[in-house]
């Protein structure tokens, strides 16, 4: 008998490894198992055993896709912001993993972050439920707000590490935008694999299942090839954001219908004067603060982090629109009305 409890432990022992290696979330409960948690480690999220009920949209559906966890809080804020708080749908898909090469915890981690601040925006605790969202033949990992459902982060990623040395190299997501034949498999726990169509029918889909009054996206008129893109260069953005934008647009492109489109000008931002006004900048600052005490990299342990470090201390202080077509963007002012008869 005791040799027979040794191994059923060992054999626990390593189910448990692997899960956490993978990134899955088993509710190892039901073995009788505990694990310890720390607030630094522990995202306040919960597994629900149904997909939660579908929450009222009448006063408006907002669609965003962006690249990164935090391309919304720095570019697309406060539209995101105004848009929770006039009780619209809010719902975000972030396209890559923004692992950085760092593997999962990290991921994790700037899930955390982007969690915490669209709780704060929606003037609640960071108290999400996560299940699977079947988007066509895939599945995206889904968070949605507990007490206030109409907002929910969509996960798909992607890897996202640099392919290559330097700002101008390649990652995963505009290696497979601009070379044919390429394919890349999601993070765990939907380790499902794309091909450019793939991607583009999916994003797709999604588009026609959310049904949305307003799309948000990520500016995809930059012309300069991937990798002559420099860091910190004028009209220079990161080929993600370039590379997710034109994927997301030629997904509009398959899935037409009544909804506003607004583009938002990235990086180049830093080049506009600052446009928001105090209350804004105060409001825009706070809740990205909510974001990157979570990131360990823009925020390392014992780093303060009261005010939003490098470039992301002037974004914070600015929003462009990028008009379809235009190469010069539009001074920030009121995002396009939700109206039902609107087309892209």
């Amino acid at each position: 008998m005791h040799a027979f409890l040794l191994a059923t432990l060992r054999c626990l022992r390593r189910l448990m490894t692997c899960c956490l290696l993978a990134g899955l979330a088993l509710p190892l409960v039901a073995f009788g198992i505990t694990l310890p948690t720390t607030p630094q480690t522990a995202p306040a999220i919960s597994t629900p055993i149904s997909p939660p009920v579908s929450p009222d949209c009448t006063k408006g559906k907002v669609l965003s896709f962006v690249a990164h966890p935090d391309d919304d809080l720095l570019f697309m804020n406060p539209d995101q912001d105004d848009a929770i708080r006039q009780g619209q749908c809010v719902h975000v898909l972030y396209l890559t993993a923004g692992d950085r090469g760092e593997g999962m915890p990290y991921t994790q981690a700037r899930e955390r972050g982007i969690m915490s601040a669209y709780a704060f925006m929606a003037g609640t605790t960071s108290v999400w439920d996560t299940d699977g969202l079947t988007v066509g033949a895939h599945t995206l990992v889904r968070h949605t707000l507990r007490a206030n459902p109409r907002v929910q982060l969509l996960m798909l990623r992607l890897p996202d590490p640099w392919l290559g040395a330097g700002w101008g190299s390649l990652t995963p997501m505009s290696q497979l935008e601009s070379i044919p034949g390429g394919q890349v498999q999601a993070y765990a726990p939907y380790q499902d694999s794309y091909t450019r169509d793939d991607l583009v029918r999916m994003l797709a889909d999604l588009i026609m299942q959310e049904q949305p009054k307003a799309i948000r996206l990520m500016d995809p008129s930059i012309a300069i090839p991937y990798q002559s893109l420099c860091w910190r260069c004028e009209g220079h953005d990161h080929p993600d954001h370039i590379a997710g934008a034109r994927l997301v647009t030629e997904a509009m492109a398959l899935a037409p219908g009544a909804y506003t489109q607004t583009t938002y000008l990235n990086y180049p931002s830093k080049e506009q004067p600052a446009n928001l006004d105090a209350d804004q900048i105060a409001r825009k600052t706070e809740i990205f603060l909510r974001y990157a005490v979570e990131d360990t990299i823009m925020c390392p342990t014992g780093v303060s982090c009261a005010t939003p470090p490098g470039l992301e201390a002037t974004w914070v202080s600015r929003k462009y629109y990028v008009e379809p077509g235009v190469a010069a963007p539009l001074q920030a002012g009121t995002a396009p009305a939700l109206q039902p008869d609107a087309t892209p």
